[in-house]
């Protein structure tokens, strides 16, 4: 039996999987820094209120709306609303993901073997994304100097006549950087120059550790350049098993209607968000506030237990404006994978190196801020003494 190329992926387990697998398998403790499922993680729901919601009796009707039922998309508006922004509810998309926005996106935009620009560091669903589609990935740097921020003449540079978006994680995963009003208003030229979409995934965007003024909260209402807002549940409300994201399409108004179009159809084609969730939304927007609270507290304190903890230590915590995930910079003296072996190994504490997310250099791990307070401090004090233990040894 052929099978096609794009799904040939390299599927034998990395050194650091087949540890993890033994250890749980002998029943040995495992501190999980890497969980990112909130379902997981002690987070506390409306149970009740949730189940109520999707009780609704209209539920049981299906009027299929390739855009989406109107009152889904209209709690979508309200969502934006609170953040001071108008949104019009004909410009909504509703999707069963923020990865099927994705993809219906590089289906409107590329043909097979067209570009997207996406950052670098980043995480691998771009590339499973982008070789199911059959399209290129070109990357654009981020640069850290005592705070991320994008390299925006490389990101120029970058761009071909085979280039057809550019995308941008606002806060982006997992560095916590935060979108820039300066850098988005010469990105916009860039990309109208170009004749490039903007395709923003702002599904951490409600997870800012502090307010700045000059930070770029959404690009939904953006109007220079064809522009493509990504979010969902699964972050804003901590709700990843309901399944469901959406897409704003904005910018100049001929573009923007010829791309609604063409995304409903492709859209229609497969129908997938379904109806008891888009019920549901109005009532989990409204019920599900504190949750999107807790996760906020929680993320900002392990952050500043992380900041705190490492003042005399031999590594350090990269700055992070925002999000779900911290990089902890370590010494270059082994490489970031044999830290998170020896890490595993030694104290059952596993976290993630940093080639996962295309970091070019050694000396980095991601660990996530989602992990319940007391499990989260105890893990990292024995990371923390690993790498102390290695300075003195060396």
């Amino acid at each position: 039996m052929k099978f096609s190329t794009r799904t040939n992926w390299n599927r034998r387990p990395n050194r650091l999987s087949r540890l993890l697998d033994d250890r749980r398998k002998r029943g040995e403790v495992v501190y999980d820094l890497t969980v990112s499922n909130p379902t997981e993680c002690g987070i506390k729901y409306p149970k009740r209120e949730i189940l109520a919601a999707l009780s609704n009796p209209d539920s049981l009707h299906y009027q299929p709306d390739p855009r989406g039922l109107p009152a889904a998309r209209d709690a979508v508006c309200a969502y934006y609303r609170e953040k001071q922004v108008r949104v019009d509810s004909s410009r909504v998309m509703l999707t069963a993901s923020t990865s099927e926005a994705y993809a219906m996106i590089l289906k409107l935009l590329c043909n097979t073997g067209d570009e997207i620009l996406v950052p670098k560091p980043s995480y691998p669903l771009f590339e499973f994304l982008a070789g199911l589609n059959d399209v290129n990935l070109q990357d654009y740097p981020l640069a850290y100097d005592h705070g991320w921020h994008i390299d925006i003449k490389s990101l120029k540079d970058r761009i071909t006549g085979m280039t057809r978006g550019i995308v941008i994680i606002n806060p982006h995963n997992p560095t916590g950087m935060f979108l820039k009003q300066s850098e988005f208003t010469v990105i916009q030229e860039i990309a109208a120059q170009h004749h490039c979409s903007l395709i923003v995934d702002e599904v951490f965007s409600d997870y800012g550790f502090e307010k700045e003024e000059n930070r770029v909260n959404t690009t939904a209402d953006s109007s220079r350049a064809l522009t493509f807002t990504l979010n969902g549940i699964s972050k804003s409300l901590g709700l990843p098993q309901m399944k469901l994201g959406w897409v704003v399409v904005s910018g100049p108004e001929e573009e923007t209607l010829e791309a609604l179009a063409r995304l409903e159809i492709i859209s229609d084609t497969f129908l997938s968000v379904n109806t008891p969730v888009q019920v549901a939304l109005p009532k989990l927007f409204d019920h599900c506030r504190f949750v999107r609270q807790q996760i906020l507290n929680r993320v900002k304190s392990n952050y500043n237990f992380l900041q705190h903890s490492v003042l005399n230590a031999p590594c350090s915590v990269l700055s992070t404006e925002g999000g779900w995930y911290a990089v902890f910079r370590v010494p270059r003296t082994r490489t970031d994978e044999e830290w998170a072996l020896k890490l595993l190994s030694e104290k059952g504490v596993y976290v993630q190196p940093g080639y996962f997310f295309d970091f070019e250099e050694e000396g980095y791990l991601v660990v996530s801020l989602l992990v319940e307070e007391k499990a989260f401090q105890h893990a990292m004090k024995r990371v923390i003494k690993v790498v102390a233990d290695h300075q003195i040894g060396a």
